[in-house]
């Protein structure tokens, strides 16, 4: 049995409860088909209209308070609002640009458009990534520490690997990648990952913006002599600590808020 007390639990529930927060009163709503996907934050807005005004782009129009997104064809509105992330990346308005595009999919799956990822959280657009908790058969989990050259959150813990889905890249393959690139879990591991839910995230980040994403969530048993590695430089080291410190530890504030989530539903669930 778990050693978490009902106290904890009840924290842990909590924190989960709570990850999903609604954008700013004062932002500016970015509407497409009839929807709302995005936010501005205000210190960005009157970059984008002066975009707007500049560039005549046939993708974009301001409507009293929102801002509206013509209904192009996929590949045309991508390419419209490459060049807005552009426009943004040379006014210093896009911290974390990677050179990697993330697509916005709709209500049905389908990609409406894609762009640099950066920009997701500039505008508010959600995303999606894939979380995996690395745990073994005697209540333990896996946590990794980030790099203190990562532009998000770095040196706080994270799960055993996780990454943000790249345009064309399916789930599996996100898995897959990340534990490989993240922990060195070869492929023949990593294919036994159990896909168990989905937790949707949003807060506000300073000073890219709104972070709203999809998290996909997955649990890998791993076998007791496995010693993690990293392979792409974003992780400094790794620690396999107790459910119960594990727990501690998201309370104490030093995991990711993503991870702490992702985290905080593993142990729930496991307890």
């Amino acid at each position: 049995m778990s050693s978490i007390s009902a106290t904890t639990k009840a924290a842990l529930e909590e924190l989960l409860e709570t990850a999903l927060r609604p954008a700013p009163a004062d932002w500016l709503g970015i509407r497409f088909r009839g929807q709302m996907i995005g936010y501005i934050q205000p210190d960005y807005i009157a970059s984008i209209k002066s975009y707007i005004d500049s560039t005549e782009t046939p993708a974009l129009a301001l409507f009293g308070e929102h801002l509206h997104l013509e209904n192009l064809a996929p590949y045309l509105l991508s390419q419209e609002l490459q060049d807005l992330a552009e426009f943004l990346k040379k006014q210093g308005l896009a911290p974390g640009w990677r050179n990697e595009s993330f697509s916005w999919l709709d209500d049905h799956g389908h990609e409406r458009f894609r762009m640099e990822r950066a920009i997701f959280r500039s505008l508010g657009f959600h995303s999606r990534a894939c979380h995996i908790n690395g745990y073994t058969a005697h209540q333990e989990m896996f946590l990794g520490m980030r790099s203190s050259s990562k532009a998000t959150d770095p040196n706080m813990l994270d799960n055993l690997a996780a990454g943000g889905i790249s345009a064309d890249e399916t789930l599996q393959q996100c898995v897959t990648r990340e534990l490989w690139e993240e922990a060195g879990v070869p492929t023949e591991i990593a294919r036994l990952a159990e896909p168990v839910g989905h937790i949707h995230v949003r807060r506000v980040v300073e000073p890219k913006g709104l972070h709203d994403e999809s998290l996909y969530t997955y649990d890998l048993l791993l076998p007791d002599d496995f010693s993690p590695k990293n392979n792409d430089g974003e992780v400094s080291g790794f620690m396999r600590v107790p459910y119960a410190q594990a727990a501690d530890l998201i309370l104490e504030g030093a995991l990711t808020p993503d991870a702490a989530a992702v985290a905080a539903d593993f142990l729930l669930r496991k307890s």
